[in-house]
């Protein structure tokens, strides 16, 4: 009974204790909260705004002061004397139970409430100035559930709906009492609203997370005027937003660029955005614009966490009006691409290039022939001149008889041939030939072409030609029994000359020019039998000479002169009359000798000259003075 009387005495002790420091203490708080925001949570990022993630239940008298020792006090005991300092009721479910220890000095009853139930992983709400402690297991069910609606406008609303769920009601990532454990947030696809099927606290803290991220997103349409649409619509996704966009879609939100549509709630899932009118093969675009990239903003932002799932930075180009249109991203991200479009949109460099390609062939030949005759009543011959040793034309040997004729009539046609006998006295005769020949020519092609900087140029100096015909039978369907003949040639195009020419045009006054020259001729046409028994052409052999010159540098106004590409061919032939064509000195009116000699040689010779336009000219000078 005395122990029961003592302990009695010790805790009205200590409670009068309590009330009386805090009585003390609160006469000369500040009006504050002791640098603790209830109302605003972390800054966010690039903006002196609260994100506001904290619940609005707020006891009575929430800015008192506690201050307070306590060893393995029991948890009811404590959220009593928090209760009776508040001046509000207090109810316990079955599941709150277990002890504290605590040492708080100078800090709100606000906080201290919280901090308790945080740490002894407990839920509390108030109803009718009564604290209802449970358990977060026992909170969905003591807690007042209600539906509500809350319209999201720009954002899609499920990406809302998973963040709210997976981060802020969640038994294991609860920010603070006073918000269900569990997801309480579902959505209507047809309306993008979310529903929410909790507390009026949960409802508060959905309405302002919506308030914060449900933003219209900025549209912002650069002009481009020397480089086109698409070229700084890619040069923005491939070049620009990797580099300063880290991560490419690995968690721990990071960002990742993706070619799909932006994700905001108006946006359909196809892969452009182009319009046309209509849905055929056949229709009209107008205006059509295409999109390039996207931003996406990650699946999560940290361990334990998930982020919003929402697409927040898009580009697309329009290739009729010359514009490409970034829609959303931050300010920053869009004063970086304004400065990136600004040092890229540059006019290119551009040269004009006289290009001279000049052909020379030159061909020759030698020819000296000794001819022998022998004309007699019995006998004659022919030798040298290139045909070796035979018998006179018409007059044979004879052994026998006067003469005789024949006729040949294997072409169509009958020719008859006389053979007679030499009828006058015998003759010797010794003819003589010798011819020099000589031939020049010149071919000349003088093409000019405007290069820009960077982007390959060809020049096509060509002609069409058959490479190979092919002859077959018809079968015939008039019933005459006879067959027509058809042909197909097949007709390639390379026969003459194509230069690519690849620019660099430096600042300083010179071009750097990668040089691919080829030159191609017929060399030789092969011929078959076909179907019909007559010759055809099966094949053509091209001769080539090409080259392939990178960076070769040459001077505003100055000539390069490429040469040496020569083809050059030499034939001798020696035709004599056996044994008499190998004596001494006295052979050589024997022997028969041609010799020919062909040689061509293609010059190209290419003279850039740097195009200044008048607006440039005059920002050098002024920058010059």
């Amino acid at each position: 009974m005395k122990n029961k009387i003592g302990k009695r005495i010790v805790a009205s002790v200590m409670l009068s204790a309590f009330a009386l420091t805090n009585l003390m203490t609160a006469s000369i708080a500040l009006d504050g909260n002791y640098g603790y925001d209830y109302m605003n949570g972390p800054a966010l990022r690039g903006s002196d705004a609260k994100l506001g993630a904290i619940s609005e239940t707020r006891i009575s008298n929430a800015n008192s002061v506690v201050n307070l020792s306590l060893r393995e006090a029991d948890i009811q005991q404590v959220l009593r004397m928090f209760a009776d300092q508040a001046g509000m009721n207090i109810i316990f479910a079955p599941s709150v139970t277990g002890t504290v220890t605590m040492d708080l000095v100078d800090i709100p009853l606000q906080k201290a409430l919280d901090l308790v139930v945080q740490t002894n992983n407990l839920y509390y709400d108030i109803q009718a100035n009564t604290l209802v402690v449970s358990s977060k297991d026992d909170a969905v069910s003591v807690a007042a559930k209600s539906m509500s609606l809350i319209p999201v406008r720009y954002v899609n609303a499920s990406s809302i709906a998973s963040f709210l769920n997976s981060n802020i009601f969640n038994k294991d990532s609860a920010l603070n009492p006073g918000l269900s454990t569990k997801p309480v947030v579902t959505v209507n696809p047809a309306t993008n609203d979310l529903i929410v099927m909790g507390t009026e606290n949960d409802a508060i803290m959905a309405r302002k997370i919506v308030e914060q991220f449900d933003k219209k997103p900025t549209i912002t349409t650069f002009k481009v005027n020397h480089t086109t649409p698409a070229e700084m619509a890619d040069l923005i996704c491939n070049t620009l937003l990797p580099s300063t966009i880290s991560g490419g879609g690995a968690t721990g939100g990071a960002a990742s660029i993706e070619g799909v549509p932006t994700g905001f709630a108006s946006d359909s899932d196809s892969s452009s955005s182009s319009s046309s009118g209509g849905s055929g093969g056949g229709s009209i675009a107008v205006g059509g614009g295409t999109l390039v990239c996207s931003i996406d903003a990650g699946s999560a932002s940290g361990e334990g966490l998930s982020g919003l799932d929402v697409k927040t930075l898009s580009v697309s180009y329009f290739p009729t009006q010359g514009t490409v249109q970034i829609i959303g991203g931050s300010p920053s991200q869009i004063e970086l691409i304004k400065d990136y479009v600004a040092m890229t949109d540059k006019k290119s460099p551009q040269a004009y290039l006289e290009v001279q390609i000049i052909s020379l062939s030159e061909s020759g030949s030698k020819q000296f022939s000794n001819t022998w005759q022998f004309m007699s009543h019995n006998f004659s011959f022919n030798a040298g001149g290139g045909t070796g040793f035979k018998t006179a034309e018409g007059y044979p040997i004879f052994f026998a008889g006067k003469g005789f004729s024949s006729t040949d009539s294997s072409s169509g046609t009958s020719t008859t041939s006389n053979y007679t006998k030499w009828s006058t006295s015998p003759q010797l005769i010794y003819m003589v030939n010798y011819l020099v020949e000589n031939s020049k020519g010149r071919v000349l092609a003088n093409p000019r072409v405007l290069l820009t900087s960077g982007q390959e140029s060809s020049i096509e100096l060509t002609s069409d030609y058959v490479t190979k015909v092919t002859t077959q039978y018809l079968d015939s369907t008039s019933g005459s029994g006879s067959s027509q003949v058809q042909r197909d040639y097949d007709i390639s195009d390379d026969n003459g000359i194509t230069i690519n020419i690849t620019p660099f045009i430096s600042p300083d006054g010179y071009v750097t020019l990668d040089i691919a020259p080829e030159y191609s001729d017929i060399k030789e046409q092969l011929y078959s039998k076909g179907v019909t028994g007559e010759d055809e052409l099966s094949a053509t052999l091209l001769f080539h000479r090409n080259l392939d010159l990178k960076g070769v540098r040459i001077k505003d106004g100055e000539t390069l002169v490429i040469g040496g590409m020569i083809k050059e061919n030499e034939s001798k032939t020696v035709s004599k009359i056996p044994f008499l064509g190998d004596i001494p000195v006295l052979g050589m009116f024997f022997r028969s000798t041609s010799t020919r000699k062909e040689k061509e040689e293609m010059v190209i010779m290419l003279t850039p000259q740097i195009v200044i336009d008048t607006e440039d000219a005059v920002g050098e000078a002024n920058v010059t003075l």
